[in-house]
């Protein structure tokens, strides 16, 4: 069989097969919800999808994170470019300190905000 008919059947067929387990799983433990009493409309919040709802302090940590991994791959250019350092490494090492870098700063401000948050509820 010609390779470039096996690839995309195999991309499409399994992509088709996962979302159709997906969907199966999560109607059957909808169906064992209903059979025991449980509303499933109470577990909305522990849906899959809630990852891209979002929440303040969400939104900041990626914003932060993926502003500092832009700014470490311009400086591991430019360690590249005028230092001689090895590009793949300056690069990467550099998107991953800043990266870090910007989850640090970001748990100094989520502590902080938090603390706030505990102090006007009290």
């Amino acid at each position: 069989m010609d390779e470039n008919i096996v690839v995309p059947i195999f991309l499409f067929g399994g992509t088709a097969v996962v979302l159709w387990k997906f969907f199966e799983g999560r109607h059957k433990e909808r169906m064992a919800m209903i059979e025991k009493g449980v509303n499933p409309a109470q577990f909305k919040s522990s849906s899959p999808f809630r990852l891209w709802q979002g929440s303040i302090l969400g939104n900041l940590k990626w914003g932060l994170l993926f502003v500092f991994a832009g700014l470490g791959l311009l400086a591991g250019q430019q360690l590249e470019y005028y230092f001689g350092f090895h590009e793949e490494s300056a690069v990467f090492g550099s998107i991953l300190i800043a990266g870090g870098l910007a989850l640090i700063i970001f748990y100094f401000i989520a502590t902080k905000k938090t603390k706030e948050n505990k102090e006007i509820q009290e």
